[in-house]
């Protein structure tokens, strides 16, 4: 009876060869191929230890979910704040099922995930591709509004330099003619004001070096230059006093 045990578990142990299509199971069950060779007297032991090694893994089968059960995972992570979790998901269902109903809210969700991550750069690439893959989305005037907030966020502070605050202000005003009547038109508005102050506030500053250092002339350009790329700002009062101080003083 031990005889034919031993023959039908070796027969056993040859059919498991199969199992090279399963990465994830072969590494285990060759964990279990060499313990077996202390059990092959004890055939039912060594099954049961495969069993456990299987279930006890680390490295499971990885189950492919349905886009629709997967969506909903990862709206739920995005609900809780949990934005890792809702990146990985939506990622999913951008790669695996770009198709699916659920494709176009996921690229949108999976921006304003890094946007809320404040990784901001991976989100201007999120939201720049939402853009171009779907043109007449819901989200569209939303994504369109947040791209513009994720170069104000990621921009530099007012003495550096001012490529983003430019792109920032470039992206709010195409958004002010785009949309008029969006409900981030006043925001968006609000934050065109913020881009234009930062950008003057460079440009104040060196004038009043200028008028320290007695170079009123060149203030006087700077302060100029002011009122006629920006009309209607916060430092208007401020531009037009130094700049008739400037010209009283000047020779």
């Amino acid at each position: 009876m031990r005889n034919r045990e031993r023959i039908n578990f070796h027969k056993f142990l040859s059919i498991s060869t199969n199992f090279h299509k399963f990465p994830q199971i072969s590494i285990n069950f060759h964990k279990f191929l060499s313990i077996s060779t202390n059990f092959y007297q004890f055939p039912l032991i060594s099954i049961l230890t495969l069993l456990c090694l299987l279930s006890c893994s680390r490295h499971e089968i990885e189950v492919e979910l349905d886009p629709e059960d997967e969506f909903k995972i990862a709206k739920q992570a995005f609900k809780e704040e949990n934005y890792g979790r809702a990146i990985e998901g939506f990622k999913q269902i951008v790669f695996r099922h770009p198709g699916s109903k659920w494709a176009e809210e996921s690229q949108y969700r999976l921006a304003q995930s890094s946007f809320f991550k404040e990784d901001y750069q991976q989100a201007e690439m999120e939201y720049e591709f939402f853009i171009k893959a779907y043109p007449r989305s819901r989200f569209l005037d939303d994504a369109s509004f947040e791209l513009a907030l994720c170069y104000f966020k990621d921009s530099y502070p007012y003495y550096l330099d001012p490529s983003f605050i430019e792109r920032a202000l470039h992206e709010f005003q195409s958004f002010i003619k785009k949309y008029p009547h969006s409900k981030w038109l006043p925001k968006a508005k609000e934050y065109e004001q913020k881009c234009v102050d930062k950008l003057i506030r460079k440009e104040l500053e060196t004038a009043k070096l200028y008028i320290k250092t007695g170079k009123l002339e060149s203030a006087i350009l700077y302060l100029e230059d002011i009122q006629d790329k920006y009309p209607e700002n916060s430092y208007s009062k401020e531009v037009s006093r130094l700049l008739k101080e400037c010209e009283k003083s000047s020779p």
